[in-house]
């Protein structure tokens, strides 16, 4: 770039004079332009060196102040203006404010014509850009043929190092790894300066540079620029090759594990030996522990807005994280895969103590839970299966885990961990729960209650779920519902009425129970 220092430096500049403002000297120069109006300042692009006569502030030289403010602000480069001709000195307030925002004020000689300035100073201007354009052009067509070529990185580095006269080495975050010339890859380098590589607004590395960054010559700024973006450009293009790569044999694993969940695989064999290209162990077996985001498609689908929607994927991917490493830290051997808001882990560990393997994983689902819970508005669900020994039948455990959160929602429940084999008496009414029979089951008790309290206004259906929830106990269920045990007992009575059901009578209550369970897994 050409600063005002480099222009003042011409010879035919040189009884130009910089009378305050001095350490604004670095500032660029990209034009220059006369001042022709005092609000000139709102047509300001950046980087013009701005001369005047002083005529149009002659009469009010206090304006001087508020105009230096404003071409700062809207980033001009300097102000040159002649004396002895409209001014005859410069407004001491003037000469305050240009200090204070290092911004430089030029003493134009009386003699010096406008054309005099304006002609150099755009040559100059000129000419610097036509230099950079062909440098550029040479060094696009060098990075061109490495791309062409396919050359490696340490290659693209040496090509670097050439342009920029100084070490140089690229650092991998995406797969963690660093990468050096031949010359360096020795001793390393000392890192002085960083130039990051992003792809899509994401950061996925940086080029290093050595201990000579700080020794350069400035005047060679630009050039250097232009090498570390076109070499940055082509570690871009070997990123995204690479991260394509990647994406198409996680997409081949994924389906891989699909296939295994929704039995598109006929034999244990063929799972043996499909797993040996990914280096995975199912000789084991497996527990399939699935994450689920509560009312998370709803949401998604709720919100037509790209943000918003780009928002959920994001969060989604966050989840996926969250629980692939807790998982990670405490299972060495998991597969998994991500099905619409649902991530599934098969967990392949040898186990001694059933007991102990359970504990732990209802530890690390709770972990899980918490902590996305913590970080995204949602809240997640996690359902397992029981284990298989047998690798082929690691659907049937995948069936449970969708079957345990499936259950557990349509009890109104969510944001829980559960065992496929700890529900009890709904794994079984889960099977007919939406049959004809099953549904009029519920009906004649249920609906007997919800009508009286649709009626009266009251609320003995709260009564009832409390009642069976605490065993039957008039004594407790009065303590948990806050009324008086005569209440209860009142309370207890007409429900046997409203029911015209004998409720001392266990096969009744076993009947009620079974309703209430029904009742709680349609309400939604």
């Amino acid at each position: 770039m050409i600063r005002l220092r480099d222009i003042l430096a011409m010879d035919i500049f040189r009884n130009f004079k910089i009378i305050a403002g001095k350490n604004g000297s670095d500032r660029e120069v990209k034009t220059v332009s006369v001042m022709d109006a005092p609000d000139i300042y709102k047509w300001m692009k950046g980087g013009e060196f701005l001369i005047t006569s002083g005529y149009v502030v002659k009469d009010q030289p206090e304006y001087l102040a508020f105009l230096i403010e404003n071409l700062d602000k809207h980033g001009a480069c300097a102000l040159g203006i002649k004396l002895d001709r409209f001014i005859y000195e410069y407004p001491q307030d003037a000469i305050e404010k240009a200090n204070k925002l290092n911004f430089p004020i030029i003493a134009i000689p009386f003699e010096f014509a406008f054309a005099d300035v304006i002609n150099p100073v755009l040559q100059e201007v000129i000419n610097h850009q036509s230099r950079i354009l062909q440098y550029s052009e040479r060094v696009h067509q060098a990075c061109t043929k490495m791309v062409l070529e396919d050359e490696d990185i340490s290659t693209i580095l040496s090509f670097l190092e050439e342009h920029i006269h100084q070490e140089a080495a690229f650092v991998d975050t995406c797969f963690d790894k660093t990468y050096y010339t031949k010359d360096t890859a020795q001793r390393g380098i000392e890192e002085t300066g960083r130039y990051r590589i992003h792809i899509n607004e994401e950061e996925y590395g940086y080029l290093v540079f050595g201990s000579k960054w700080n020794d350069y010559d400035e005047s060679f700024r630009d050039y250097y620029q232009i090498a570390i973006e076109q070499a940055g450009t082509i570690l871009i293009l070997k990123l995204q090759k690479k991260l394509t790569a990647r994406q198409i044999e996680a997409d081949y694993r994924e389906q891989f594990v699909q296939d295994m969940l929704t039995r598109n695989i006929s034999s244990k064999e063929e799972i043996i030996n499909r797993a040996m290209i990914y280096n995975w162990d199912f000789y084991l077996g497996g527990v399939v522990f699935i994450v689920d985001i509560d009312h998370f498609k709803k949401q998604y689908l709720k919100h037509l807005d790209e943000n918003v929607n780009r928002r959920m994927m994001e969060m989604m991917t966050r989840v996926l994280l969250i629980s692939k490493q807790r998982v990670g830290q405490e299972y060495a051997h998991y597969v998994y895969s991500k099905l619409s808001d649902q991530i599934v882990f098969i967990i392949t560990e040898k186990y001694e103590d059933e007991e102990t393997f359970r504990g732990n994983l209802k530890k690390l689902a709770k972990e899980i839970k918490d902590e996305i819970a913590r970080v995204i508005p949602f809240t997640a669900t996690i359902g397992i299966g029981n284990y298989r020994k047998d690798i082929s039948q690691i659907h049937d455990s995948w069936e449970e885990a969708r079957k345990a959160i499936e259950i557990i929602r349509s009890m109104e429940r969510e944001d829980t961990v559960v065992f496929y084999d700890e529900l009890g008496i709904f794994k079984l009414l889960s099977l007919v729960s939406h049959s004809a029979e099953a549904k009029e089951f519920e009906k004649q008790y249920i609906e007997k209650i919800c009508t009286y309290d649709r009626k009266h206004h009251t609320d003995m259906m709260d009564t009832f779920i409390a009642l069976v929830t605490n065993g039957w106990n008039l004594k407790v269920t009065s303590e948990k519902l806050f009324i008086h045990y005569n209440s209860m007992k009142y309370r207890y009575r007409k429900l046997g009425m409203i029911l015209e059901l004998d409720l001392q009578d266990q096969e009744e209550r076993l009947n009620l129970e079974l309703a209430l369970k029904l009742y709680q897994m349609h309400e939604k």
